[in-house]
């Protein structure tokens, strides 16, 4: 049997490859085809193989547009940490060899951090390690940063490994959660109202005080949502969309009106927007011992993706 050659132009696609062994028998290998001789497995490892072994092959079409669900962990680790990172962008970014390594002032982990890319497990986690962790320290102590590193969990083990190893010290774990949007009607408690903008107001700011933070809001589009008593701004929640995605961020009510459903109602009113504006899933990050918040987002349909760190070196 003759079997028509892979075809390059589908690089990036998902294939299973069946290879026949010149020892006798079958191997096959699935993957996002790279090249015509490799391809990268769900772990993110590149696996290579002799074309001239292959018995036959098929692309695996991806059918499923369900949130956390289709493509290998890996690969959607790395898409939802893309998400995360355009829709809470920081206001400087330099890219060293598949780390990104963002600042901000100091303002918010997500955007003082180095980010791995795709491109650090394709050249290897540990490749060069080094000089390019030399090279990030002299980045952020120019800008009087520490270096902080944000880790998603089982994608970067190793890489979290080795700065343990050498002195690394977890400041926050988190949880990446998901969950598909449908039209939904919500209902908004007696007394309260949720006000939207294209814009920040000085009451949403207000709720959760940040210096500096109107920076990185003005670097992406996003949708505000207030939500008020008596005039009084008391809870706040902010949604920005990339490629059906939904991204939820600053979620925050007032301590003195905690305990109401408030943080609930002004979650499931920004999932509404957010589906309206044409999204079809959501992400959103919160501490893995916010068990409280964790417990809402759940009752609205998001469920646990993956776990994430920043370590910081000292």
């Amino acid at each position: 049997m003759e079997t028509q050659p892979l075809p390059l132009e589908r690089i990036g696609h998902r294939f299973s490859i069946r290879l026949h062994e010149p020892s006798g028998g079958y191997r096959d290998v699935v993957g996002h085809l790279k090249t015509g001789t490799s391809l990268i497995n769900r772990k993110g490892e590149e696996i290579s193989f002799d074309p001239e072994q292959i018995f036959a092959w098929r692309e695996i079409v991806e059918r499923s547009n369900l949130a956390g669900k289709g493509a290998p962990l890996t690969l959607r680790v790395l898409e939802l940490d893309q998400i995360c990172n355009l829709t809470w962008p920081a206001t400087e970014e330099l890219e060293l060899s598949g780390w990104l390594m963002r600042a901000a002032d100091g303002v918010t982990n997500r955007a003082n951090s180095i980010l791995p890319l795709l491109a650090n497990l394709e050249a290897g986690v540990l490749t060069d390690f080094s000089e390019k962790l030399a090279t990030a320290r002299e980045f952020y102590q120019k800008r009087n940063l520490p270096t902080i590193f944000q880790l998603a969990l089982p994608t970067w083990q190793v890489l979290a490994d080795k700065l343990r190893s050498i002195g690394a010290v977890e400041i926050l774990h988190g949880n990446t959660m998901v969950a598909d949007l449908t039209s939904s009607n919500q209902i908004v408690p007696a007394g309260f109202e949720i006000l939207q903008s294209n814009q920040a107001t000085e009451g949403w700011l207000g709720v959760h005080p940040t210096p500096g933070i109107e920076r990185i809001l003005s670097n992406c589009a996003a949708t505000y949502f207030t939500m008020v008593r008596n005039g009084k701004a008391i809870a706040t929640c902010r949604i920005a969309l990339v490629a059906g995605w939904s991204s939820i961020t600053r979620v925050f009510v007032d301590q003195d009106f905690r305990g109401q459903g408030l943080g609930k109602a002004i979650v499931a009113a920004a999932l509404a927007a957010s589906f309206e504006q044409g999204a079809t899933r959501a992400l959103l990050q919160v501490e893995a011992s916010n068990a409280i918040a964790i417990g809402v987002y759940e009752s609205l349909g998001f469920n646990f993706h993956h776990e994430y760190f920043f370590l910081e070196l000292t």
